[in-house]
């Protein structure tokens, strides 16, 4: 398998962190080429995402993969973050010493048009934060579509949410962004709730990755308490790598199991703002399948092929 290039929009929390952590060591094997990172808000403000970003590549050893600054806020509401799960910090308080590779001041929009015309439609998106950053982008250059080949989606859900009863906090957020995403007309794949709460941690992995003192795996013990401890509440301790799972899609698609759908956002709702709607099992269709809705994943497989990417660096 040639290495696929890719593009990561991000709003560098925890486990975004450990999804660039997964993608690097996947590039190490030379199955993905990362072309560029990009920061937004979400999981914190942007001027700590893009910092957080920077600082994850250096932890790893890459510097020198670009990252790109991105939108302060939402296109239409008011920036809500997730310090809940994420810390002040958004890396739940791990300290990583900073990077001191030159600070790219192209914006992220910009960066990822340019980017995807030089790879000639051949550059996947990869969106683990809301999708702000890639809404400017379609809105400044709607011949962006013609330049990605498929945009995979860390957000949403067809069934519930995780900031309301019926939405994924990356749509939450930015409700208005992801809906020109879903109708930019770029084919997407959908790593909704439905299969991030499927591929949990158990303890005795936790336990294999903390028992390794690999970069990755010290960034995973330091900084996944906060979020553990919210997961765990109803009882065992468990833990949700949501944002890998779009990150291993590329590589490993026979993990994951779907159904193509149409899939719309609510942004006018109070009560369903940032509904991710999916018409795969309704009586009543959009017309057109503009996704393909992932709802299942091999857990057990995902959790080793995660393991040894973490202990790899």
């Amino acid at each position: 398998m040639s290495s696929v290039p890719v593009w990561i929009d991000t709003d560098t929390g925890v486990d975004d962190a450990i999804a660039l952590m997964a993608a690097i060591a996947l590039q190490r094997q030379k199955k993905l080429e990362i072309v560029g990172i990009s920061a937004v808000c979400g999981n914190a403000e942007q001027a700590r995402t893009f910092e957080n970003a920077r600082n994850v590549v250096n932890l790893a050893g890459r510097p020198d993969i670009p990252v790109y600054p991105g939108a302060s806020k939402p296109i239409m509401v008011e920036l809500q973050t997730a310090a809940y799960v994420h810390g002040e910090d958004g890396l739940g308080g791990a300290a990583l010493p900073a990077s001191g590779a030159p600070k790219e001041t192209e914006m992220a929009w910009d960066a990822l048009y340019r980017c995807a015309r030089e790879r000639k439609g051949e550059l996947e998106l990869i969106l683990i934060g809301p999708e702000t950053n890639a809404a400017i982008a379609f809105q400044k250059y709607p011949d962006l579509r013609d330049y990605l080949k498929r945009i995979l989606i860390m957000g949403g859900a067809a069934i519930g949410g995780n900031r309301t009863p019926a939405a994924e906090f990356n749509i939450w957020v930015d409700p208005h962004a992801a809906q020109m995403v879903f109708k930019s007309g770029v084919p997407l794949i959908m790593c909704g709730l439905d299969v991030t709460t499927r591929v949990e941690l158990n303890p005795a992995e936790m336990d294999e990755i903390e028992n390794c003192d690999s970069a990755a795996c010290r960034l995973f013990r330091e900084s996944t308490k906060i979020a553990r401890n919210m997961y765990s509440r109803g009882g065992e301790d468990v833990y949700y790598a949501h944002d890998v799972c779009p990150v291993l899609y590329v590589v490993y698609p026979e993990l994951f199991s779907g159904v193509e759908s149409g899939v719309f956002v609510e942004t006018r709702g109070t009560i369903t703002r940032g509904q991710t709607v999916t018409d795969y099992d309704t009586d009543v269709k959009f017309g057109v399948k503009n996704a393909r809705v992932i709802l299942g994943a091999d857990r057990q497989r995902f959790a080793e092929i995660l393991i040894d990417l973490l202990k790899s660096i």
